[in-house]
């Protein structure tokens, strides 16, 4: 039986600049960063509070990767991270410059507030009541 997420795939355009973002922006963890030769890395960040589900940050290399970097979802929120205090997440992450849709509302369920990653990825948070 299936019990968990282990790892999200991210296209992205550098994977240095990516990984920045969800360290430095999110306060994201580097799980893992390996190279295997010159043509691979295999880097993976999670939330500082739980590193059992990764992202890994993948570099496009054909023209339709290329293409879907920043459309992934096809429009919808590509990931939702939890919090248990959206309105601190929201001044610290504000603070670093992330770019958020509206302040945190309330929403079926508790409070959510939408951003964007570098690529243009539509991510959320939400605090649950």
């Amino acid at each position: 039986m299936i019990t968990n997420t282990l790892q999200m795939t991210l296209l992205v355009e550098d994977q240095e600049e990516a990984k920045k973002f969800y360290t430095e922006k999110l306060g994201f963890d580097v799980v893992a960063d390996q190279s295997f030769g010159a043509q691979w890395r295999y880097i993976t960040v999670a939330p500082q509070q739980n590193n059992t589900t990764v992202i890994e940050l993948v570099k496009a290399e054909t023209p339709e990767q290329k293409a879907l970097i920043g459309k992934q979802s096809g429009g919808q929120v590509l990931f939702m991270f939890h919090t248990d205090n959206i309105m601190e997440d929201y001044d610290v992450l504000h603070s670093r410059g992330v770019q958020f849709h509206s302040e945190p509302q309330s929403v079926p369920g508790g409070k959510g507030a939408g951003f964007k990653d570098l690529y243009g990825n539509d991510l959320d948070m939400f605090q649950p009541d």
